[in-house]
C-alpha cells in the first residue's frame, strides 16, 4: 500500500524551506528543521512548553492533520532529517542559500530573487492556518535555540544539555 505523506515529500519539504527563509532571512540548521517540523505538525504545536500564547496552544490541539500525526514525534522529526537537509542541499545548488554560511550552520537566504513560480500566495488559506503559520514563522523563529528554555529544550526534539550556551 502506498500512502502519502508531505513530511517524506522532498518538494513540500523545498517550499517549506523556502516559507521559513522567506520570513527569517537568516536561521540555525537546527531551528529550520524543527520550525519544518511544526509546519508538518500544526497539532504537535499543544505540545511545546509555552510561558505564553495559550490561544495557539488550544488552536492546535483542535488542528487535524489530514494525513497523520507522528506516532512519536521524537522519531518522525529523526526521520525527517535526510530529506530536510537533501532539500538544502538543492536550495544551496539553487543559489537561493548561501553556501558558506550553510557550512557555518547558518541558513542565510541570498539575494537571488526568487522565480515568481516560488512565490507563496495566501489566496484560498484559511484562517487559521494563517495563525498557525504565522506563530511558528514570527514566534517560534524567535525563541533562542539553545540551552535551557530554548527551542530545543521546549519541543523535546532535539537534545539540549550539552549545547554551548
Amino acid at each position: 500500500m502506498l500512502i502519502y505523506h508531505p513530511a517524506y515529500d522532498a518538494y513540500h519539504c523545498i517550499f517549506r524551506l523556502l516559507k521559513i527563509v522567506q520570513v527569517t532571512k537568516s536561521i540555525e540548521i537546527s531551528k529550520l528543521r524543527i520550525l519544518d517540523f511544526y509546519l508538518v505538525f500544526p497539532s504537535e504545536i499543544s505540545k511545546i512548553r509555552l510561558t505564553e500564547k495559550t490561544e495557539i496552544k488550544k488552536l492546535a490541539n483542535n488542528f487535524q492533520n489530514i494525513y497523520h500525526g507522528p506516532v512519536n514525534a521524537y522519531q518522525t522529526f529523526r526521520d525527517m532529517q535526510d530529506l530536510q537537509l537533501a532539500a538544502i542541499s538543492t536550495l544551496i545548488a539553487s543559489k537561493i542559500i548561501d553556501s558558506e554560511k550553510a557550512s557555518l550552520g547558518i541558513i542565510h537566504k541570498t539575494t537571488e530573487p526568487l522565480p515568481e513560480e516560488l512565490t507563496f500566495k495566501h489566496d484560498g488559506i484559511e484562517d487559521e492556518d494563517n495563525k498557525i503559520n504565522d506563530f511558528i514563522l514570527n514566534y517560534l523563529s524567535k525563541i533562542n535555540l539553545n540551552g535551557t528554555d530554548g527551542l530545543k529544550h521546549r519541543t523535546g526534539l532535539m537534545e539540549y544539555r550539552y549545547d554551548n550556551v
